[in-house]
């Protein structure tokens, strides 16, 4: 798998690798022992906690993840959904350009797809839900850059 040209000079816009690095570190097993992560949630209390930064959230009982609607800009579709796994948070943004996918795979594989595929970059993990609010106001921030570079860099191409 290659990432889109536009997706990746976004990224690269955004500085994605070091931010993201900045809140694996974090967030890390070092700060959040085996065994006193956030393995079990409630999904209205995160619902709440996203819906404070702004943003309409659903959850896929189906799938198990978490989702906010999509953002239509032109022709183009911005999404981010997110899930725990044993107390980890995995974060994914998702672009459509009209019904063609660009972008829809965790965050830890855009390191992989630009730099290496050793390259690995773990998701946060989460021992409250204040980590869950600070990691997911980070990665809102993150999401309006990245949009914002995206529109700009597709503008110009």
């Amino acid at each position: 798998m290659v990432l889109n040209p536009k997706i990746e000079k976004s990224l690269i816009e955004i500085n994605f690798v070091e931010r993201y690095k900045k809140i694996s570190k974090k967030y890390s097993r070092e700060r959040t022992p085996e065994g006193e992560e956030l393995a079990y949630f409630d999904g209205d209390l995160l619902m709440e906690i996203v819906e404070s930064l702004g943003y309409t959230v659903k959850y896929d009982k189906r799938e198990r993840f978490f989702h906010i609607d999509l953002e239509t800009v032109d022709n183009f579709r911005f999404g981010f959904h997110f899930m725990f796994r044993s107390g980890r948070l995995e974060l994914i943004w998702v672009v459509y350009e009209g019904d063609k996918v660009l972008l829809g795979s965790p965050w830890t594989r855009y390191p992989r797809l630009m730099i290496s595929r050793d390259y690995i970059i773990k998701p946060p993990i989460i021992s409250d839900y204040d980590d869950f609010e600070d990691v997911m106001k980070i990665a809102f921030e993150m999401y309006e850059d990245f949009k914002q570079a995206f529109l700009k860099i597709a503008a110009e191409s």
